[in-house]
């Protein structure tokens, strides 16, 4: 497997592909760091990266299968698994170096000014799971390539995976984000007083309120006054045990991560522009689920492996 892995590390290196999508990468960084600016974090503007290395990867697997390399390496003596563990093991180093590619200058670009806003313990737990969650979607797109061999239809189906898994974790957190129950305002309204009409005329006036005019023109004023609250169960709540088994699908989708390593962030640069610090319980417990989402993308990276070298091992190499 080690002579593979030079050959496929000189491959890359000689590849004008592999510069510009790594360039592409630093691009996609640089851009992310500038509407990242004002500390408000998007999951979309990320999406770029993971389509920069599947291009990559589903062309370069493409090719491979388009000149006959993978089946010359069987018949020279290679095994099936041999093959696909030195192709895993250059997707992981794509993933981390692609990764590296887009945090870096996006790192520069927003400068230490919005990193003093953000706890470290945070920042290094979103660190770390990005790139672990980059590098299983690298070896989900090798493994998809390695099945497919069509060169074109590879990239496909691992752009539409990036769309699925997007729009997944979309869906499973607003399941999961659904209330146990719905409160009910009523409400009734009541005659204003001057001092209020007075407020509504100086543009004061911060409640609701509601108007009529009767048949000689006289505004009337009245304000909206909540009488009584009352909670009904939420039929679209989820509960126990299905309630964890999507919590625990949510963490193990790439996206899932993402959202919530973005909703942290905005959340500590917001703490922190409404405190003028980092509130003490932010800089202590630095939100545990952070520290969990990479033993998911281990999870991962197991599972897609071991998924892949089995279908492999039974795929015709013509």
């Amino acid at each position: 497997m080690r002579k593979f892995l030079s050959a496929e590390i000189y491959r890359c290196r000689h590849s004008l592909l592999f510069w510009l999508m790594l360039f592409a990468s630093a691009l996609s960084g640089v851009f992310y760091g500038i509407v990242s600016m004002d500390g408000s974090f998007d999951d979309m503007f990320v999406v770029p990266l993971f389509v920069i290395i599947a291009v990559f990867i589903s062309l370069n697997m493409g090719r491979e299968y388009a000149d006959n390399t993978i089946r010359n390496k069987i018949i020279t003596g290679a095994t099936k698994t041999t093959i696909l563990l030195s192709k895993l093991v250059l997707g992981v180093g794509i993933g981390i170096l692609f990764c590296a590619a887009f945090l870096i200058p996006c790192a520069v670009v927003l400068s230490a000014d919005v990193f003093a806003k953000i706890p470290a313990s945070v920042l290094f737990w979103t660190a770390i799971g990005f790139v672990l969650l980059t590098v299983v979607w690298a070896v989900l797109f090798t493994v998809v390539s390695m099945l497919i061999s069509a060169k074109g239809l590879g990239g496909i189906i691992n752009f539409v995976l990036i769309i699925a898994v997007m729009f997944l974790s979309y869906q499973l957190e607003f399941i999961i984000g659904q209330p146990e129950f719905i409160t009910n305002m009523e409400t009734s309204q009541e005659l204003m007083t001057p001092e209020e009409v007075k407020q509504i005329q100086e543009g004061t006036y911060k409640g609701s309120y509601s108007t009529t005019i009767d048949n000689n023109g006289q505004v009337t004023y009245y304000k909206f006054v909540f009488t009584d609250a009352k909670q009904t169960p939420n039929p679209k709540y989820i509960k126990q045990p299905f309630r964890g088994i999507l919590t625990h699908l949510d963490s193990m989708l790439p996206h899932g991560q993402i959202n919530e390593y973005v909703s942290r962030l905005t959340e500590c640069t917001y703490f922190h522009r409404q405190t003028g610090g980092i509130p003490e319980n932010i800089r202590t417990d630095a939100y545990p689920r952070l520290k969990t989402f990479p033993l998911y993308s281990c999870f991962d990276l197991l599972l897609l492996s071991g998924i892949g070298l089995i279908l492999f091992r039974k795929k015709e190499i013509r």
